[in-house]
Parts: structure tokens; C-alpha cells; sequence
């Protein structure tokens, strides 16, 4: 008996070694974006160190103006100390966010050249073809007595299997691009493997750096 409950999916191929291959390097190709994005959009020491010291000039500052007139001088200098703190952290921090763009708009770029790679080398190759003849369910009959095909069993499958990606048309359409039409509805594609990859290791790299922060 399993602990986690799962529906028995009558299988009818499934290209073991392929979706192996194909998880291994989602797995890989996210941390390593990942690694690359969190590296690059990070505080660098020095603006962690310019910020601690800003603070510390923010509270000399303060305590001196708060002896009154006879602290003027020294009121001043670290006035002009705090002033310049911030100016340089301000620098700092705009191109700390100038960066994240250019990561951003490199992982996109990156993004779109893997799926694509996906697609050209698992072209019309389907990674699980399910049975729907097997399925007979009653959620995926209908309530007007209507003849249901084998494809549309296994559709419903793995529209409810797939929540809520299934109901992303573009996204669900790309991924089954190449196969043949009349086996997208009982089947998944290689981009669908690649992606569930991806998302299961962002997801436990995200744990990770909550854990560490």
C-alpha cells in the first residue's frame, strides 16, 4: 500500500531512458540558471559592507546632532559622510538592478534556445502514450449519455494529471508540438518532461536559499 495516493495510468509506451536523459539535464540546466541568477542578482560584500556602515554614520550622526550646537562641526562631517554613503549605494544598487535585467533577458534567451532544442530532437517522439480504452472512469464520461472515444478519455486523464499546465493553452500546445495530432490528446511530449524538471529543481532550490537566508 502507498502512503501517497496516484491513479493507475494504463501505459502503453513510455520511453524510459529518454525521459531519464530528459530530466536529468532539466535538472541540471535550472540549477545552474538558477546558481548563475543568484549569483548575479545578490548584494555584492561591498554593498553589504557600505550598508552596515551607513547605518553605523546614521546613528553617529544622529547622536552628535542630538548634543546640540557644540557638536556642530562633527554634525557636519558625518552629515557629509551619510550624504556620500548614500550616493554611492545608490550607485550600487542601480547597477545591481541593471545586471538582473541582463540576466533576465539572458535566461530568456537561453530559455527559448533549450525548448527549442527539445523540440527538434524529440520531434513527433511522444515520451508516455497512455491507453485510454483502460479508462473508464466516471468523471471522464459524459452526463448526456454521449459515445466517448478512446482520445478523449485519455485527454481528460491528463488534462485533470496535469493541472493547472494543461489549461495553459500555449504552453500545453508547444510542448506537444510535432507529435502527431491524433495522438497529442493520450500522450506527452519531451518539452512536458523537460519543464517538470525545471520547476520540481526551482522549486527546491527556492527551499534551499529560504533555509540558508
Amino acid at each position: 500500500m502507498s502512503f501517497i495516493p496516484y491513479p493507475d495510468i494504463p501505459y502503453n509506451i513510455v520511453h524510459t531512458g529518454d525521459i531519464v536523459l530528459i530530466l536529468t539535464l532539466g535538472f541540471l540546466y535550472e540549477l545552474c540558471v538558477r546558481i548563475y541568477q543568484h549569483r548575479n542578482e545578490r548584494r555584492t560584500q561591498h554593498e553589504s559592507k557600505l550598508r552596515i556602515h551607513l547605518a553605523t554614520l546614521r546613528h553617529e550622526a544622529a547622536r552628535k546632532r542630538a548634543m546640540g550646537p557644540s557638536a556642530f562641526v562633527e554634525t557636519s562631517k558625518l552629515e557629509r559622510a551619510v550624504l556620500a554613503a548614500e550616493k554611492e549605494l545608490s550607485k550600487l544598487e542601480e547597477e545591481r538592478e541593471a545586471r538582473k535585467a541582463r540576466v533576465a533577458k539572458m535566461i530568456r534567451k537561453c530559455n527559448l534556445a533549450t525548448n527549442a532544442l527539445i523540440i527538434a530532437t524529440y520531434w513527433g517522439v511522444a515520451m508516455v502514450v497512455i491507453d485510454g480504452s483502460r479508462l473508464y472512469r466516471a468523471e471522464y464520461e459524459s452526463s448526456y449519455d454521449e459515445v466517448i472515444t478512446d482520445v478523449e478519455r485519455a485527454s481528460a486523464f491528463w488534462k485533470g494529471f496535469l493541472f493547472p499546465l494543461s489549461y495553459n493553452g500555449i504552453a500545453y500546445k508547444i510542448a506537444q508540438f510535432g507529435i502527431d495530432s491524433s495522438m497529442r490528446p493520450s500522450c506527452l511530449g519531451a518539452l512536458i518532461v523537460f519543464w517538470a524538471a525545471r520547476v520540481t529543481c526551482g522549486e527546491a532550490v527556492d527551499c534551499a536559499l529560504q533555509w540558508v537566508s
